[in-house]
């Protein structure tokens, strides 16, 4: 984030603030408990963004002739999830908000301690990897645990204020996502430009293979599917960027970063569109059937 102009990043900000205070606005004791019992799907989350993105990503390193920025950069994809730009696909699916929301909050929490563990054990070459924690740790307590705090407060005392802002909160942080990324598409022409055609098809099946494995590790429910595709999918640049100014020395690492989530966004988010269409359908499908079985004439 540190990457961008100051009117980018100002709107990033306000997307991430909005978004969770938003999830904090719907939620409910009851929906809390429910999360906390989840461990199951807790523990799948964990499994296929510690262990089975970092171990596609490690093979492709190896199976793939890239240039060392390019390999560098997709370790640090692989062994760092918690893309929370998630929140802009994941929190649009039913019922699923507050695991969305939850989910992005706990995996960049746990990226920050253990992505660099996992780097320098499997890099090819002996580095120490420096990780700003202090900046990171403020900013996931100012930007997400505050907001999502503050709107289950909200929804706690003032129900009725609540189910008033969800909306508005919901159109302006979307709102301040798409101005982002249209101001920035100057960033990421250039980044693709830089990273070449064989990295970039090799990010693609990257974001198509974590898809995929994010989707069948969501269990058999209709909507938790969808949720884990994308965050496991969207893998954290903010994370990775800072990681990589600190460690690296190489610039041209930043640029494959930039080209990732230039990549990572867009499929998301026609991933999204496809499955919320997908979901409508099925459900005007079964009211349609239900109607019918009611309004059949009974024989005797």
């Amino acid at each position: 984030m540190f990457l961008l102009d100051w009117l980018p990043r100002t709107l990033l900000y306000i997307f991430f603030v909005l978004s969770m205070f938003s999830i904090g606005l719907q939620t409910t004791p009851a929906e809390i408990r429910s999360l906390l019992k989840s461990r199951t799907h807790i523990a799948q989350l964990l499994l296929a963004n510690f262990v089975v993105v970092p171990l596609i990503g490690l093979l492709m390193v190896r199976t793939i002739p890239l240039n060392q920025a390019s390999a560098t950069a997709f370790l640090l994809l692989a062994f760092t999830p918690g893309g929370i730009s998630s929140l802009q696909f994941t929190t649009k699916i039913k019922g699923e908000a507050l695991f969305a929301g939850s989910s992005a909050f706990t995996m960049s929490l746990l990226a920050l301690f253990i992505s660099p563990v996992l780097l320098e054990l499997l890099h090819p070459e002996d580095i120490t990897v420096v990780v700003p924690y202090g900046r990171v740790i403020a900013f996931l307590a100012l930007f997400m645990l505050l907001p999502l705090v503050g709107g289950m407060w909200v929804c706690h005392s003032q129900k009725h204020v609540a189910e008033k802002l969800i909306k508005p909160c919901a159109l302006i942080s979307t709102a301040a996502f798409i101005g982002m990324m249209v101001l920035t598409g100057g960033l990421r022409k250039e980044a693709f430009q830089e990273v070449g055609q064989t990295a970039l098809f090799s990010m693609l099946i990257f974001i198509i293979i974590s898809m995929i494995a994010g989707w069948y590790m969501g269990g058999p429910a209709r909507q938790t599917r969808p949720v884990f595709a994308t965050v496991t999918s969207m893998r954290n640049i903010a994370l990775c960027a800072l990681i990589a100014v600190n460690t690296f020395p190489d610039r041209a690492v930043l640029h494959a970063l930039v080209a990732f989530a230039a990549l990572m966004i867009p499929m998301n988010m026609v991933f999204t569109l496809t499955t919320l269409f997908r979901f409508k359908k099925e459900d005007k499908a079964n009211k349609a059937s239900l109607g019918h079985k009611r309004s059949a004439p009974r024989h005797p």
